[in-house]
């Protein structure tokens, strides 16, 4: 027989078992939704770091005190982070290793390195009106703030040199602290100092551990008081000249400091020096991790729907035996049997995988509402159908090729 006619009687099995076969199916739509959402999660996480990234440029390097644990607080913020109280384990304690503003000032002669911006944070109580809060507050060098922050404004303008007591916030305070009011020229309190509003940055998706979205940046020196950190920087931020290589000129500045630090031994760094490349290969990694490690908790509930479907197979065969008596009677070959069966379960994980990733667009939708990324790209999509086919026809295999076995005497007695 050839295949449409297999087809067309497999179909017909089918709705002739519509409940057991769409238990089978639900068992595969659940699987395959579980793994397509959970990839897709991890591809959106990895795609909106790597874009945050790329808004910064590839000629930005950004230097930390600590040693390698405080890369997490490198690019990924915009303008950085510092966290309250004792450091989490593994980090190293920032007091025991500074760079200074003098260090700072040092890099500066490096050749390639076109502008720097040392910068000092930590966070401060916002007051407006009966309002407050609590926010990241980065003291940034004006001339150099717009070059490095990776977003624009959506209204009011930068820093300048002469500014004293004004400020820019980023998005998510504007919305926390104002609400519908326009912020521009309004009046906050930062740990009780009042500062103006000048400008609003646009929203960069970066509303945590210090992102732009939820800091407010004010002038360096004004920073130094508010914060009292008038000798150690925080962060420096770099931006590399046309022309020159990013890691060389990153290499340079690691050099340099580790004769300022009088380190001999590499290993021993207490900075760290990130560019964007660097930091997007580590991250691709960690991703990479994430998605093998998502996608296999997931592909659990898969296997579980594979056994759903094999079960129903076997009993398919059973219910079936005095039909295949007769199929084989009428010249059908054992060949042919083995590839109904198969198609059968090939139908079934191919229904349940397009029902699966239909399921895992929707959930996809209400996960992005709560500001978590998810990327269902076509390749994804398309894996997941084929995946749960792939999945449905293994599931086959042993119930088919028992259906082929059986004698056609032996069948048509089966009672």
């Amino acid at each position: 027989m050839n295949i449409q006619d297999l087809a067309s009687i497999a179909l017909d099995t089918l709705r002739h078992r519509s409940l057991r076969s769409w238990l089978a199916i639900l068992g595969i739509i659940i699987g395959v939704a579980a793994v397509v959402t959970l990839i897709a999660i991890s591809f959106g996480v990895s795609d909106s770091i790597n874009s945050r990234l790329n808004t910064l440029g590839t000629n930005i390097i950004t230097i930390s005190p600590g040693g390698q644990s405080s890369q997490r607080s490198g690019i990924l913020g915009g303008g950085g982070f510092e966290f309250s109280g004792p450091p989490p384990s593994g980090f190293q304690n920032r007091e025991e290793s500074v760079i200074t503003f003098s260090e700072a000032d040092s890099l500066r002669n490096i050749p390639g390195v076109n502008s720097l911006d040392a910068q000092v944070s930590g966070r401060g109580q916002i007051e407006y009106g009966s309002k407050t809060s609590s926010s990241t507050i980065v003291g940034t060098e004006p001339r150099e703030f717009p070059k490095n922050v990776g977003v624009n404004l959506t209204e009011g303008r930068f820093l300048e040199s002469s500014d004293i007591y004004t400020a820019i916030i980023g998005a998510s305070v504007a919305n926390r602290t104002f609400g519908d009011t326009d912020p521009m020229n309004k009046q906050i309190k930062i740990n009780n100092m009042s500062f103006r509003v000048v400008g609003v940055l646009n929203a960069s998706g970066v509303s945590s551990f210090g992102g732009s979205d939820s800091s407010i940046y004010i002038p360096q020196k004004t920073a130094k008081t508010l914060l009292n950190q008038t000798k150690n920087v925080n962060k420096i931020v770099v931006m590399v000249a046309d022309g020159y290589n990013t890691q060389d000129v990153a290499n340079s500045i690691k050099s340099e400091l580790e004769t300022l630090h009088s380190i001999a031994d590499p290993t021993k760094d207490d900075f760290t020096v990130t560019t964007a490349l660097s930091m997007q290969s580590t991250i691709a990694a960690m991703t990479n991790i994430l998605t093998l490690f998502l996608g296999g908790i997931a592909s659990v509930a898969l296997i579980v729907g594979g056994i759903g479907t094999a079960n129903t197979m076997f009993m398919s065969v059973l219910e079936q035996t005095r039909q295949i008596g007769v199929y084989k009677s009428l010249g059908m070959t054992g060949k042919d049997v083995m590839t109904l069966f198969i198609l059968e379960a090939c139908i079934i994980g191919t229904v349940g995988g397009v029902l699966g990733v239909l399921l895992s667009i929707a959930i996809s939708s209400i996960i992005t509402s709560f500001g978590l990324p998810v990327d269902i790209t076509p390749a994804l999509a398309i894996f997941g159908i084929a995946f749960s086919a792939v999945v449905g026809i293994i599931s086959g295999l042993i119930p088919a090729r028992n259906a082929s076995s059986i004698p056609p005497v032996e069948a048509l007695r089966y009672e």
